[in-house]
């Protein structure tokens, strides 16, 4: 008969239960450590394999890529297939939408579309979260909560960019192209001029922008003014068609070069308000869902698309 004593030194039987738990090693720093071993090499062992390390079942980008002589490079193309890194990619953008408040479903969202690549995952995610909005408005039965609304917007440069009319006249119908693609809910496609911040003719108010952007002498000085032409032109835009966000497509990338070029400027009483999530200085305030997302991963999933 066992005592079940911590202390009794009489040599008598204990349980079962008992001597298996003297029996069984505590869990040291040791043994943590020889478990993060194993776990590093099975990773390892993955990426030797050209396998994806969140499902394992599917090819890396770059062992694919490279299976058709193409070069994705290392990075998360060395460590995800195509469809874990685009839901990866996603994800950061829904993290920072929801975590942050940015859109409600009462909002109208105007997303500013230049055609390049950070403005084109900006739009497409946006379009992929209201989709599935819609979907889940559809299958509810109260139907409480509306889905919010889409919009893009193209600044046209025309009249003080150096690129010819005609170039800008095809990008400006390839952009139209990519909208009505998009499935539904249909999204309206505003394509303004810049000199539309005055009210006044189209030819007066040409003038009178090209007469204001020739009194700055520095091309810094321009750009910075050129970039404030296009704010107020999306917040025009904003205002006299009732959206009630703008959603820029700015990325972790270009906000570093914003803080490069404002900290040279002298401008770091600003820098704060210009790189935080919803920047609400303006009328309509502005968000930057694509904040933590860098260049070369917009640059990847835009390269796999086209590769689909």
């Amino acid at each position: 008969m066992a005592c079940n004593s911590g202390t009794c030194q009489s040599g008598c039987y204990r349980d079962d239960s008992s001597v298996g738990a003297e029996e069984s090693p505590p869990l040291t720093k040791k043994t943590e450590v020889s478990n993060e071993v194993v776990n590093s090499r099975r990773s390892t062992e993955h990426l030797d394999d050209g396998i994806c390390l969140k499902c394992k079942v599917n090819r890396t980008i770059a062992a694919a890529a490279a299976d058709g002589g193409g070069d994705f490079g290392g990075g998360d193309g060395g460590r995800f297939c195509a469809d874990c890194f685009r839901s990866n990619l996603f994800g950061k953008f829904r993290l920072a939408v929801t975590a942050n408040a940015m859109v409600s479903p009462s909002d109208n969202v105007l997303v500013a579309f230049s055609g390049g690549t950070c403005s084109r995952v900006a739009l497409q995610f946006t379009h992929e979260m209201q989709s599935k909005a819609q979907k889940n408005y559809d299958a509810s039965r109260d139907r409480a909560l509306p889905v919010f609304g889409v919009g893009v917007a193209f600044i046209d440069e025309k009249a003080i960019s150096a690129i010819s009319s005609d170039n800008l006249d095809r990008a400006v119908e390839e952009m139209k192209l990519i909208v009505s693609d998009l499935a539904p809910p249909v999204k309206q496609f505003h394509v303004v001029p810049t000199e539309a911040i005055y009210s006044l003719k189209a030819g007066d108010a040409k003038d009178r922008l090209n007469e204001l952007i020739n009194t700055v002498n520095d091309v810094t000085g321009k750009e910075d003014l050129l970039e404030h032409f296009r704010m107020l032109s999306l917040q025009k835009i904003a205002i006299e068609n009732g959206y009630t966000k703008i959603l820029l497509g700015t990325c972790t990338s270009r906000i570093a070069c914003h803080v490069l070029e404002a900290t040279v400027k002298g401008r770091g009483y600003s820098l704060a308000a210009d790189i935080q999530y919803v920047d609400a200085r303006w009328k309509i305030p502005v968000v930057l869902p694509l904040r933590d997302c860098p260049i070369h991963e917009l640059n990847m999933l835009c390269s796999l698309d086209r590769a689909v």
